[in-house]
């Protein structure tokens, strides 16, 4: 709270005093008229949903706004000044974006740091391994798996924090925030049924992915993911895993293979040539999506949909 000081001071006219009284209450009422505070989010979806719970009141930041990968990432200084005026970051924490460690302890005193993988109610899955994910417990030092936004539910935890967290920062519009919110979190539950819908008749259809990003999304809709082939675009698996990979192929023990823009041309044929797999795409990020409130059920519709395309085309053999 603000304490409002005067110094001493004898008003000759009527005038001053007026003008007086005026000057002690702009100053009194500058933080209630200082407006909404200035928000960033680094990661699309995320910045969708907090986007959403801002609905009418202001726009976040999206820090990263290219087809960045969060996991490798070097700051930019647009993205380092961006961070400095910021009274609020929200990020996914230091699993998935260690790039941004060291700029957000320097902000701790200045700025609100949301770590959105330490969100209460929230679900944590284990990195996988063992098997065909052996290869990905490398990937980083922590023991969770961080696309936590990948399951809706999730989703619905962040929002519910966002709300509070931007209660806290700007009560004037703190039922604002909270009607929001309610609105977007029915609207997840809408996109959650939608999506088990979707893929009703694919769900036991097995498949294979280069990159180990979705299995959030493959545990709260329950599809039969096989195994992840590698865990970023400059890790290539070796000549025996793809061999091993091959051999399931061979053996029919996958239908599709799903790849992601960022990985090269020659892995998959490499993987696939000469075998009858088909070969689709996913996005765990929403590359191709425009930034924004609708962007979050953008992405989960994308995911279900590709899925569903490539599996189903066997379904009625």
């Amino acid at each position: 709270m603000m304490r409002c000081v005067l110094t001493v001071w004898r008003p000759t006219r009527k005038t001053d005093m007026r003008f007086l009284l005026l000057v002690f209450v702009l100053f009194c009422t500058a933080p209630a008229l200082a407006g909404p505070p200035n928000v960033v989010v680094t990661l699309k979806p995320i910045h969708s949903l907090v986007a959403s719970v801002m609905a009418g009141i202001a726009e976040p930041h999206l820090l990263v706004s290219s087809g960045a990968d969060p996991h490798s990432h070097t700051l930019r200084p647009s993205e380092a000044r961006a961070l400095t005026r910021a009274r609020a970051v929200f990020w996914i924490g230091p699993a998935l974006e260690g790039y941004l460690r060291k700029p957000l302890e320097n902000l701790a005193t200045s700025a609100k740091i949301v770590t959105l993988s330490k969100t209460p109610g929230l679900r944590l899955l284990p990195a996988r391994e063992g098997g065909i994910w052996a290869e990905h417990r490398d990937h980083a030092e922590h023991d969770h798996d961080s696309h936590i936004w990948l399951d809706p539910r999730n989703a619905q935890a962040m929002v519910r924090h966002a709300v509070v967290i931007l209660s806290e920062l700007d009560p004037g519009h703190g039922a604002d925030y909270g009607r929001n919110g309610d609105r977007v979190i029915a609207g997840l539950r809408n996109l959650e049924f939608e999506i088990h819908q979707l893929l009703t008749r694919v769900r036991p259809l097995p498949y294979m992915v280069l990159h180990d990003a979705y299995q959030y999304f493959e545990t709260r809709f329950g599809t039969n993911v096989q195994g992840a082939i590698a865990i970023a675009p400059d890790r290539k698996p070796g000549a025996r895993r793809i061999s091993t990979i091959r051999r399931r192929f061979t053996e029919g023990k996958v239908r599709c293979l799903f790849r992601e823009a960022q990985f090269p041309a020659k892995l998959v044929d490499a993987l696939t040539d000469g075998l009858d797999v088909r070969v689709g795409s996913l996005d765990p990020i929403g590359l191709s999506i425009a930034p924004g409130p609708d962007a979050y059920g953008q992405l989960l519709r994308q995911l279900a949909g590709g899925i569903e395309n490539c599996l189903s085309y066997r379904t009625d053999r």
